[in-house]
């Protein structure tokens, strides 16, 4: 769904000159400005949820983080930092029960940051759709091949469910995607939305 400018603007209450300048300073992406047609003319739409979600992150943290480091902190591009087991362990948002079947999939001994925030999100679901060790761990199976070959966060999971078994769809939030409706989808995940919790939470731009 999108939203234009005239209405962000009054339901924000930012001004056309913070909008553009943070634009320039890389905090909002070229990209989710969106240029159509309408009556009066040529206008400037936006996603709608994604640039609400992303003004809300930026007025609450400019006044703790200069304008460099908060575009770091809502860079959808995934960083290249590894993570050893030990690091993985600390992270208060991997359920450390099921740790073992994460560690026992991916088989490795540093994981990428896409390694760990699908980490994260499968704990939260694991946790919030009451999902077997089993069921998290299929789900896990399903996508690990792909994790490598993101290099953003700008996706959306979405979980369904067939009779007892779940399934993963992961798409780039720039996509459209239409569901048969006899999926039972279960859950929306936006990658982006977590990336930024995990890090505004641990204060650390190179998270």
């Amino acid at each position: 769904m999108l939203i234009s400018k005239r209405e962000l603007l009054a339901i924000t209450g930012i001004s056309y000159g913070q909008l553009y300048r943070w634009k320039r300073e890389r905090l909002i992406p070229e990209e989710w400005f969106i240029k159509q047609s309408s009556f009066t003319g040529q206008e400037t739409f936006f996603p709608k949820e994604q640039m609400l979600n992303r003004i809300r992150a930026i007025q609450e943290l400019k006044d703790r983080y200069s304008l460099e480091e908060l575009a770091k902190i809502l860079s959808p591009e995934a960083t290249e930092v590894g993570y050893t087991v030990e690091d993985i362990r600390a992270v208060a948002e991997v359920n450390s029960e099921i740790f073992p079947i994460f560690h026992t999939i991916f088989n490795k001994s540093i994981y990428s940051y896409m390694d760990l925030l699908f980490m994260i999100v499968l704990s939260e679901l694991h946790r919030e759709l009451n999902l077997t060790v089993l069921q998290t761990g299929n789900l896990l199976e399903g996508i690990k091949g792909y994790l490598a070959d993101l290099k953003t966060t700008e996706y959306t999971l979405y979980i369904f469910r067939i009779r007892e078994d779940y399934y993963a769809v992961l798409y780039q939030n720039s996509s459209h995607i239409i569901f048969d409706k006899r999926f039972q989808v279960v859950k929306k995940v936006n990658l982006n939305e977590i990336s930024n919790k995990i890090k505004y939470k641990n204060n650390n731009i190179n998270f």
